[in-house]
């Protein structure tokens, strides 16, 4: 594997998460999921909802689960633009699975009152926390 390493950081509105080396980073993107890795050409990927995987220099990978928002590639820096992003720790799983449960059941009601967009957007978010607090807790 290659030493070659690079900068990423998150940012969302509430906080920014602190900036790290990283060898590469994996992303759920709204295309599909994707890798950056060092010397990635310059782009800007649209994410949705889902978990962010980040693999460090020391071989370590951490999870972190992201909201919709923007992963901006620079020539030695990557950033993550989202409305959200919460560590494995930092995740209340009774909610997530609250939250899940909530949105399925939205999605099943078929009711004309029902907003299936954002329905379908609030499963997602809970699927992401879920998926990284699995993670976390050596679920997966």
């Amino acid at each position: 594997m290659s030493d070659k390493t690079f900068q990423f950081e998150i940012l969302t509105l509430q906080r920014p998460l602190p900036r790290q080396t990283v060898r590469f980073v994996v992303a759920p993107g709204q295309e599909g999921v994707f890798e950056i890795l060092p010397d990635h050409a310059p782009f800007v990927f649209a994410l949705r909802p889902g978990a962010l995987r980040i693999h460090t220099p020391d071989g370590k990978d951490s999870n972190v689960a992201v909201g919709s928002g923007f992963l901006v590639v620079q020539k030695a820096r990557t950033t993550v633009l989202a409305r959200s992003a919460e560590r494995p720790e930092e995740i209340d799983v009774k909610r997530a699975r609250q939250a899940k449960e909530r949105a399925e059941e939205r999605l099943q009601s078929r009711a004309s009152e029902i907003d299936v967009a954002r329905a379908k957007a609030a499963l997602q978010r809970a699927l992401a926390r879920l998926e990284v607090a699995g993670y976390f807790r050596g679920k997966k």
